[in-house]
């Protein structure tokens, strides 16, 4: 069996994140090395990540500014955006600024868990 995917959650909501994370060690392709609340603490740690899950807003910035500092801290990492919200310019702003993904929090489970997968190994090619 692979090394399990190492996944970086960020969100504001701690009880996305403990949902996230639940589904994300239940699966067992996964191993969440961190969930935070905010766009410093995704920049501390994810060097140790292969995915970063990320939502639109955090605690102290918003996604689009992180997601432009992890592209210079950490540009082999993908991330994965994981929203409330998909307004057709927020997925596009998104996959201008290079997220391997967007959903929201109503994607299926399985097919939320399933382009986890897929941008990580679209990642490591």
């Amino acid at each position: 069996m692979p090394n399990p995917i190492k996944v970086l959650l960020a969100d504001e909501s701690r009880a996305v994140r403990l949902l996230l994370a639940s589904m994300l060690r239940d699966d067992g392709r996964f191993d969440v090395i961190a969930d935070v609340a905010t766009g410093a603490e995704t920049l501390q740690r994810c060097g140790e990540a292969d995915l970063v899950v990320l939502d639109l807003v955090l605690q102290d910035t918003d996604a689009f500014t992180v997601m432009d500092d992890l592209r210079l801290a950490a540009p082999q990492v993908p991330i994965v955006i994981v929203a409330a919200v998909d307004p057709p310019y927020l997925r596009a702003e998104a996959a201008t600024r290079g997220a391997a993904g967007f959903f929201t929090h109503s994607t299926d489970p399985d097919d939320l868990l399933e382009g986890f997968a897929q941008a990580a190994r679209r990642a490591s090619v």
